[in-house]
Order: structure tokens, then C-alpha cells, then sequence
């Protein structure tokens, strides 16, 4: 049986972090600036994003990113190594992160629904493409190890 290689999932997860921080802050940061802003101050919150808060965004893009592919390692035994299972690893780590926090952001009214719906579909694209450079990035220990044997042979 072979054993996840924890650090290429960290080291893929960093990479799929850096895809989905870029994409976080164009979306957010760049093309939705206004749109949160206007909606925090109806919230009754500054509309200005603190440090803080900005340094929570990017850990949690790299704990995504490293999420993802985990969730890869993890079912690529089953499905096999490649862009299909990545995707489905996408898939679960998005519906995790994003869908589900958005449904419930979404039954409290707190955000506009054009917002989450925007995020959401933003984020399942940044998922997929992160998810998809972390698997690339991703290998297992006992598959590079029979091609050193070989050629040692």
C-alpha cells in the first residue's frame, strides 16, 4: 500500500494556495471592492478589509489549497493520478469550503445573494485550477521509487 507524500501535498497545497489567493484578491480585492465595502457599512462594519483580516483570507487559501490536495492523495488510489480525479478533489474541497459556508452565510441574509452567488462561482473556478496545480505538483514516494530501481538494474 502506498503512503501519501506529505510533503508534496504541502508543497502542491502552497501552489494551489497561491492560484486561489491571486483569484481571491482580483475577485474580491480588486473587481468586488465596492460591492463589500458598501455592503459591510449596511452592516454596520468599517468598510475598509483590516490586516488582519486579510492575512486570515490568505491562510485560509493556503489551508484550502493544502486541503485539496490532500483530498487528491487521498482518492487518487481509487480513481488514479490525473485531472479527473483532481477535479473531483476540487469538487468535494469547494462544496466543503465555500458552498456550504455560502448556504449558510446565504439563510442568515447577511450578504447580498448577488455576492455569494458571484464568490461561490469564482471560487469553485479558482478550486478547480488550484487543485489542478497542486495535483501536478503531487507525486508518491513508491511511484518514483521503481524507476530508480530499474535504471539502477
Amino acid at each position: 500500500m502506498r503512503h501519501t507524500n506529505r510533503l508534496r501535498v504541502v508543497l502542491g497545497g502552497l501552489l494551489a494556495g497561491v492560484v486561489i489567493n491571486l483569484f481571491e484578491y482580483v475577485t474580491n480585492g480588486v473587481v468586488l471592492r465596492e460591492s463589500w465595502a458598501n455592503t459591510m457599512q449596511a452592516l454596520g462594519r468599517p468598510a475598509a478589509i483590516s490586516t488582519t483580516a486579510i492575512v486570515t483570507f490568505n491562510i485560509w487559501g493556503f489551508l484550502l489549497g493544502i486541503t485539496a490536495v490532500w483530498i487528491y492523495a487521498a482518492v487518487r488510489p481509487r480513481y488514479g493520478a490525473g485531472a479527473m480525479t483532481a477535479v473531483r478533489a476540487g469538487l468535494v474541497a469547494w462544496a466543503l469550503a465555500v458552498f456550504l459556508s455560502n448556504l449558510s452565510t446565504y439563510a442568515l441574509g447577511l450578504f447580498p445573494t448577488r455576492l455569494l452567488v458571484i464568490t461561490a462561482g469564482v471560487a469553485l473556478v479558482e478550486v478547480l485550477v488550484g487543485t489542478l496545480a497542486g495535483a501536478w505538483a503531487y507525486s508518491e514516494k513508491e511511484a518514483e521509487a521503481p524507476s530508480v530501481h530499474k535504471a539502477a538494474a
